[in-house]
């Protein structure tokens, strides 16, 4: 598990269900688990993917220009 995620899994609903994700539990079966809408439970997994695929980017960049 990447270090970052797991800091925030054990305090974010989001980071929660990105992990679940990662280890192959499904958006549905999430969903259908913590009785909440799939779609939402989608946007929030893709949110959490989106967030960190850029954070590293601009960390990588950041260390690059100094």
């Amino acid at each position: 598990m990447n270090p970052g995620v797991a800091l925030f899994a054990n305090r974010s609903l989001a980071f929660s269900l990105y992990e679940f994700n990662l280890a192959g539990v499904s958006a549905k079966e999430l969903a259908a688990s913590y009785s909440l809408p799939s779609h939402w439970v989608g946007e929030c997994i893709e949110a959490v993917r989106l967030c960190l695929k850029y954070q590293v980017k601009l960390s990588v960049r950041e260390s690059r220009e100094r």
